[in-house]
């Protein structure tokens, strides 16, 4: 039994010996991710290790960087978790302690996700000996020219590459070596109930918005990437002499500080929320202008609660939302265009139920039960032909 780690939040239980054959194994499956900061890649991981384990996979959590909410997030699912303590990656201490890991979990499949961790966790498969090194890809961002080397070995280590939407996979694809193998899963969300109409009032008096105005929302960091300073410009330029209009903000990041800085009227920061698409059915329009996207989750928990969407026209979204069928698209970083599609919507409660039954009926092809079977699949497959 592995020894119990002060930085774990649970330690995992020693697993039985491995068994052949293979088919009908449970499989033990290490996520190594960037850090246990509130995001939608780390999401992404929980609701992966969580899900999977309904189709036979056993999880373990490994975390660089900074220690934070999800750590709970995964205690709440009895998702075991060891944080590295901040150990930086590719380093000598990361790497012996990823490697102690697989081994003491006799992990089948360790997966990346993203670039770092990726690399991290390829290095430590080769170190523990027989566990699978696997990435997945959640934005569209490529190496930089000091890391295509070692990313190109990684490749060559990885049975698979794995992009969370098309935009990804060509990403990928321009700069992975032209033997790896390139799949794409897309990213899945839960497709809970509409909420009640009591259900959405109580939640507007929980958040202190009043009943009957109209409420945009925005969920997810508040970084330069997702556009968020637009956001706030395209509000103020709109609704500067409308009282009954409110703008809610879910999430923190380095923004935060220089937003609030505005006073902008009207403008609520809810700061980092567990849990936060349950805030979703308060608001009345979605709104997400990101520069750049891999498969938001955001977007697609919006769209599974039946809300309109004003988000930026990049490959990415379109893949998800259909101009004028159900969401508005503005071009990216561009706060006058945001604007525009702002007050439409606000304008036009007959366009704003078109547009959310829509996406709502969109959103059942985006489901997590899909998006975790599919990765369960891939997981055997990987690990049968590295096992023949």
């Amino acid at each position: 039994m592995p020894a119990k780690s002060s930085s774990s939040v649970t330690t995992p239980r020693s697993p039985p010996p491995r068994q052949t054959p293979f088919v009908g194994r449970r499989l033990r499956v290490v996520h190594v991710m960037h850090g246990l900061q509130l995001g939608g890649l780390e999401t992404f991981v929980v609701r992966l290790a969580s899900a999977g384990r309904e189709l036979g996979l056993e999880p373990l959590v490994l975390a660089l960087g900074d220690d934070g909410p999800v750590r709970d997030l995964l205690s709440e699912h009895e998702v075991p978790c060891v944080w590295l303590e901040g150990l930086p990656g590719l380093s000598p201490g990361a790497l012996r302690r990823i490697t102690q890991e697989l081994r003491a979990f006799e992990a089948h499949v360790v997966h990346g996700h993203d670039m770092g961790p990726w690399l991290n966790a390829a290095a430590a498969s080769l170190l523990s000996g027989g566990t699978v090194p696997l990435a997945t890809f959640h934005q569209t961002a490529q190496p930089g020219s000091k890391l295509r080397p070692l990313a190109s070995v990684a490749a060559s280590l990885s049975p698979a590459l794995i992009a969370c939407g098309r935009a990804v996979e060509e990403e990928i694809r321009g700069w992975a070596p032209r033997s790896a193998r390139v799949v794409t899963i897309e990213n899945g969300v839960p497709l809970p109930e509409p909420a009640s109409p009591r259900e959405r009032s109580a939640l507007r008096e929980r958040l202190g918005l009043p009943a009957r105005s109209i409420v945009f929302g925005y969920l997810g960091r508040l970084h330069p990437e997702k556009g968020v300073e637009t956001l706030v410009d395209a509000f103020a330029q709109a609704f500067a002499r409308e009282q009954n209009v409110h703008l809610v903000l879910i999430g923190t990041g380095q923004l935060e500080g220089a937003l609030r800085a505005r006073n902008v009227e009207r403008v609520h920061f809810l700061g980092e929320v567990p849990h936060g698409s349950r805030l979703l059915p308060a608001f009345d329009v979605y709104v997400q202008p990101s520069l750049r996207e891999g498969r938001s989750l955001a977007l697609l928990e919006a769209m599974a609660a039946g809300l309109p969407t004003v988000t930026s026209d990049i490959p990415a979204i379109r893949e998800v939302h259909a101009a004028g069928e159900t969401a508005l698209l503005a071009p990216p970083g561009d706060a006058r265009s945001l604007a525009g599609a702002l007050r439409t919507l606000a304008a036009d409660a007959t366009q704003r139920a078109d547009l959310g039954r829509k996406a709502r009926e969109r959103s059942r092809d985006h489901s997590l039960d899909t998006m975790v079977q599919r990765y369960a699949t891939l997981y055997r497959d990987v690990v049968s032909r590295w096992e023949c």
